[in-house]
């Protein structure tokens, strides 16, 4: 497990630092549309998604724009290169500036993403709490009727809810392509392997 865990850290810290670099501003646009319409489709409200997203923005991750500025300021050298006629030159310069504006949009992204989260918060939560009372209640059960836990099911558990939770923290600050309708259900298997694991922990 704790291997696992390590694993799922590097994972966490790596991509969002290698992202920008991978993907260019126009396909991390898209997943933001994309995000962003599907929202909209689902949650209603498009105002006040605009108004939480802007002050979310604004609050919390103007500083990030700003430093992807200041670095694309002081290295974007692109302007020797644009009437050169050095394509290959010029494609290498406009790294800079694309690495930093796909860098302020994976942090809209995540802006964006936070403010759905909240918006569905209590639908996500109440499964997960449902999910804690029936695993509490079962081991109880099992302790009644002299029913012993089952270690291979306490470890799936564990396991697939440190992956489950680590994918749904990487969507929230990666602008990786999932359909929302996606998020619902993660938060539904979650719930199952909260009861599962709760249930079957060993009694060492």
């Amino acid at each position: 497990m704790g291997k696992h865990f390590l694993i799922w850290l590097m994972i966490l810290f790596f991509t969002p630092l290698a992202l920008p670099a991978l993907l260019s501003p126009k396909t991390i646009s898209g997943y933001i549309r994309q995000d962003y319409n599907g929202a909209i489709t689902i949650l209603g409200g498009k105002e006040q998604i605009n108004l939480d997203l802007i002050a979310l923005y604004k609050e919390n991750l103007t500083g990030i724009a700003a430093f992807a500025n200041e670095f694309r300021d002081r290295h974007d050298d692109s302007f020797k290169f644009r009437n050169s006629g050095d394509h290959i030159g010029e494609a290498i310069a406009d790294i800079t500036g694309d690495w930093a504006a796909s860098v302020k949009l994976q942090a809209y992204s995540t802006a964006l993403r936070v403010v759905i989260l909240t918006k569905w918060g209590i639908w996500l939560v109440l499964p997960m709490v449902m999910g804690l009372v029936v695993g509490v209640l079962e081991r109880r059960l099992k302790l009644d009727t002299f029913s012993p836990p089952i270690p291979p099911i306490y470890n799936t558990s564990a396991h697939m809810l440190l992956a489950l939770s680590c994918m749904l923290l990487l969507w929230l600050i990666c602008p990786i392509p999932i359909p929302l309708s996606i998020i619902p259900t993660i938060a539904v298997l979650m719930s199952i392997f909260i009861s599962l694991a709760i249930a079957n922990y060993p009694n060492y």
